[in-house]
């Protein structure tokens, strides 16, 4: 929740890794507890004035299509290829973290191409602060129409992805991108969620029920702790997490 995403790029790995679920009953659980914080957390954000509203149904709308198809795909495809798929998804994310290390909450100047939706935004948080800033609202809904699928998919929910982007390409404050991203998730993975619960992909006991209490719970102080903690070292540590489960899911699918 401090980096703007739900937590499933960590939770569907370990499903997968120490719990041995299947694959879509793995995407499907993790994008369910991704969906219950995702809608705790946007709460606590909507009141510290964060959330660039219009951004975050213009992200949503965008990406449950995608969320919604996904899982259907996923029965399609074998154990051993989703986990290859997973852990090149976590390694290029590991790799991302390392040799794009603009997630500190500067930005640069965007230059959209001509014709794009270029939309100004205003953000005043309660704490006094006010971020103005301008980006591409077409770019940025087709990224999100690819995020959707991504995330209903692997279960991930997406916001790893959407938040280092939002800051690097689309010129998004850091504390905005974190509470938008996340307030965009709420929408979509509920959709996701459902589609892959309409088709029983989902644990609902004991995977969801205990680790949704620790879910909700962590993503109310992650949403407070947002600002205060340095998002590099945050970064740093995930860094490591995620290297080293895709590396193990990498191992894994190869041996079959």
């Amino acid at each position: 929740m401090l980096v703007g995403a739900g937590g499933g790029f960590i939770l569907g790995p370990v499903l997968l890794i120490f719990f041995d679920l299947e694959p879509a009953v793995a995407a499907g659980t993790s994008l369910a507890l991704v969906a219950v914080n995702s809608i705790s957390g946007s709460q606590v954000y909507r009141r510290l004035g964060l959330v660039d509203v219009r951004s975050g149904f213009l992200f949503a709308a965008a990406a449950i299509p995608g969320s919604v198809l996904a899982p259907f795909v996923l029965t399609e495809v074998a154990p051993a290829t989703f986990r290859i798929l997973f852990g090149i998804l976590l390694v290029g994310l590991a790799i991302q973290m390392v040799v794009r290390p603009r997630f500190s909450g500067s930005t640069r100047e965007a230059k959209p191409r001509a014709g794009a939706m270029v939309r100004e935004r205003r953000v005043a948080t309660d704490d006094g602060q006010v971020f103005e800033y301008r980006f591409s609202e077409s770019a940025a809904a087709v990224f999100n129409l690819f995020l959707g699928f991504v995330s209903s998919f692997f279960g991930t929910g997406g916001g790893f992805l959407r938040t280092p982007v939002l800051v690097s390409f689309f010129n998004f404050p850091l504390r905005v991108a974190v509470a938008t991203s996340i307030f965009a998730l709420s929408f979509y993975t509920t959709a996701g969620a459902l589609t892959h619960a309409s088709l029983g992909h989902v644990d609902w006991y004991p995977t969801f029920v205990w680790a949704g209490v620790g879910f909700v719970a962590g993503g109310q102080v992650g949403a407070r702790l947002a600002g205060r903690v340095r998002g590099t070292w945050v970064l740093r540590l995930l860094l490591v997490v995620v290297l080293g489960l895709g590396i193990r899911l990498l191992v894994e699918g190869i041996r079959g």
